[in-house]
């Protein structure tokens, strides 16, 4: 409860900042109407300012707070930065001990019916216009847990930082998608082959929002 509250009130606060400083525009809101649990948000990764974006777009519906993200394992290992992160939702990637390990957090998470976001990117590419390739992880959690997938594609500047948010008022566009769901005909098993197409089913999802808007 308490990161929810955290995590909600963190982003209405963004939202009140980005709209003050920033040219933003959230579509596709009214694909969150039939949402409230296990949900796993997937989208591109273009700045550290991504998850609050991803919160700022799902300020209509609390119910959805909070949404758990996984974040670097260094970053929590930083005194107070470290409560922080925890409180706007992060849990630990567990980086280069396996994919098992680092779904393990997440998996249970959806499976006890909370929400959690993914960037199957697996880092912020910077300088668009192409996606980058998405990695099987997040797919192999959508197959396990069955979750509702919901596709969100964030359209931010190269290098976003506070400074170029209050003196150059950017454009940020959050476009959000048509929650779906990986057929288990389609992906019958957790295959190398199998994943991978799944991975480029979820990836097209969400390039098909990202090519909706240009700057």
């Amino acid at each position: 409860m308490l990161v929810a509250v955290f995590q909600y009130f963190s982003a209405v606060l963004t939202f009140v900042f980005l709209k003050i400083f920033t040219n933003l525009e959230i579509y596709g809101k009214n694909n969150l109407r039939e949402l409230n649990s296990r949900v796993l948000v997937t989208s591109n990764h273009e700045s550290h300012l991504d998850p609050q974006l991803v919160g700022v777009a799902m300020i209509n519906r609390p119910s959805l707070f909070p949404l758990r993200f996984m974040a670097k394992d260094a970053f929590f290992y930083i005194p107070v930065f470290n409560i922080l992160i925890w409180l706007l939702g992060s849990f630990k990637a567990h980086k280069k001990k396996g994919i098992g390990k680092s779904l393990l957090t997440p998996v249970r998470i959806l499976e006890k019916n909370g929400n959690v976001v993914m960037f199957p990117e697996g880092k912020i590419i910077p300088g668009r216009p192409v996606l980058g390739e998405g990695r099987r992880g997040t797919a192999i959690l959508a197959l396990t847990t069955k979750a509702t997938i919901l596709p969100v594609s964030l359209h931010t500047p190269p290098k976003l930082n506070p400074i170029k948010i209050i003196f150059g008022r950017p454009k940020i566009v959050i476009n959000i998608g048509e929650p779906y769901f990986l057929n288990n005909l389609d992906y019958p098993d957790f295959s190398d082959e199998n994943t991978i197409k799944a991975t480029k089913f979820i990836m097209g999802k969400i390039h098909n929002l990202y090519s909706q808007h240009k700057y």
